[in-house]
């Protein structure tokens, strides 16, 4: 795709509705391919400055326990210029850090969360709005790599208010498809007790590895195993059949970039009477349908205004409201389907549809990048 062409899909992932966190891992990739770097990271912040949530790629788990364990410090007032409480309060609202001065190299946000996860250029891009701040996109370069140029400040430039917009959408209902799925047994208390050689994999893969394996996080995974597994407890008292247990089976989802971990406890036994000290748990991976089907769309022979049009039309606006959006006639609307019709070799909104549905199917989540949390 050409730089206008990713410029144009970025912008519209950023109104498609979804919240700036859900749909980073395929907006990442837009943005490395406008601003070519190794890294980034989108925070979320409060009216303090203080990280609420993050998704960060690449970084340690050193880092994800800074963000979680003390986020007050990024937040602090002090002379740091990479400190979140300056970079959103500077006058600019993007590319403060860019000149990598000595006051940045020496400040803590550099010494303790850059430099150990090999960042030395940050193009920085503070999110605010009239009520104040919202969240800072980092884009990150190696020592080696070169300086962001004029070009990238004038890609931020073009895409500030888009990603703002984002940033504040509140998310539009959508549907959810299982991409894939692990079993787990715990005992009724919630310690895991077992996972299939195929669920290690998995759930290591979709946790950065080693390093950031849902069986061995002390927080997340854990955590919502317990919770289920009281639920179950609670539930299976009253109960007079494993039918009824089944039905009223507790779940949790546990939000992950681009979709959702969904967790739900069942009995290991036909029998009600069974006691059993140990609780099985399916944890299904989902992905949101309208980030895969925007995922096709970006693979698609489609120009950036069809796709717009492909993917409203997917979302069933009409042609009404369609024309009001872009701004264009009834019979320009006309005329860009028919060409979009026609590259795609389909005969109308239906056979559109269905297209959509079966090439986004392809679609998946990069499991490395996933960071679960628990609401």
């Amino acid at each position: 795709m050409s730089y206008s062409g990713d410029l144009a899909f970025l912008r519209l992932l950023c109104s498609s509705g979804s919240d700036i966190m859900v749909q980073m891992p395929l907006a990442s990739e837009v943005l490395r391919r406008l601003i070519p770097a190794f890294s980034l990271s989108m925070i979320r912040v409060d009216a303090q400055c203080a990280p609420q949530e993050h998704y960060s790629e690449y970084f340690d788990e050193y880092s994800h326990q800074l963000f979680a364990s003390a986020g007050h410090v990024f937040s602090a007032r002090s002379d740091d210029p990479a400190a979140f409480s300056s970079l959103l309060a500077a006058p600019r609202a993007y590319g403060n850090l860019i000149d990598t001065s000595v006051n940045y190299q020496n400040g803590a946000t550099y010494q303790h969360l850059f430099q150990r996860n090999g960042i030395h250029h940050c193009l920085d891009i503070a999110l605010r709005d009239d009520n104040g701040p919202i969240g800072i996109l980092g884009i990150f370069r190696e020592r080696m790599a070169p300086h962001f140029s004029r070009k990238d400040l004038d890609t931020v430039g073009a895409l500030y208010s888009h990603l703002v917009h984002a940033c504040l959408a509140r998310p539009i209902p959508d549907d959810f498809d299982e991409i894939d799925s692990a079993l787990l047994i715990a005992t009724t208390d919630g310690c895991i007790q077992w996972a299939s050689e195929q669920a290690c994999a998995w759930l290591e893969a979709s946790s950065f590895g080693q390093e950031r394996s849902l069986l061995r996080d002390h927080r997340v995974l854990p955590e919502a195993c317990r919770r289920l597994c009281r639920d179950w407890t609670a539930l299976r008292r009253p109960l007079r059949s494993h039918a009824s247990a089944a039905h009223r089976a507790p779940t949790l989802t546990l939000p992950v970039a681009g979709g959702r971990l969904r967790l739900r406890a069942y009995g290991l036994s036909s029998s009600s009477a069974d006691q059993s000290t140990h609780v099985g748990i399916q944890i299904c991976l989902e992905m949101r349908r309208e980030l895969r089907v925007l995922g096709a769309l970006e693979r698609s022979p489609l120009t950036p205004q069809q796709r717009r049009i492909a993917f409203a039309l997917w979302r069933g606006h009409s042609p009404a409201a369609l024309c009001a959006a872009l701004g264009i006639s009834l019979s320009t609307l006309k005329a860009y389907q028919k060409d979009l019709y026609g590259r795609l070799d389909v005969s109308g909104v239906k056979a559109l549809r269905e297209l959509l549905a079966r090439q986004s199917e392809s679609v998946v989540l990069d499991l490395q990048r996933h960071q679960p949390r628990l609401n």
